[in-house]
């Protein structure tokens, strides 16, 4: 395995969708019309890598962490 990534889901204003995007980085890995189908990609990025997912609502506040990407995320 290479080195841990950590990922992150937010919200892009300009094209209305959910993002994910790895910490560090920025380029967006993947676009979503649902925040759900954003954390399942992004979960699954994670736990390739041995990462967490940082979740954030629409105005950029985290709502949610998950870590080792296989942790039941926070409603």
């Amino acid at each position: 395995m290479g080195l841990m990534s950590n990922y992150s889901v937010l919200w892009d204003v300009n094209t209305e969708k959910w993002i994910v995007r790895r910490h560090g980085s920025v380029k967006k890995s993947d676009a979503f019309a649902t925040q759900k189908e954003a954390i399942d990609r992004a979960k699954d990025l994670a736990k390739k890598s041995g990462g967490s997912v940082n979740v954030k609502n629409k105005d950029g506040k985290v709502r949610a962490n998950v870590g080792k990407a296989n942790k039941k995320v926070k409603k």
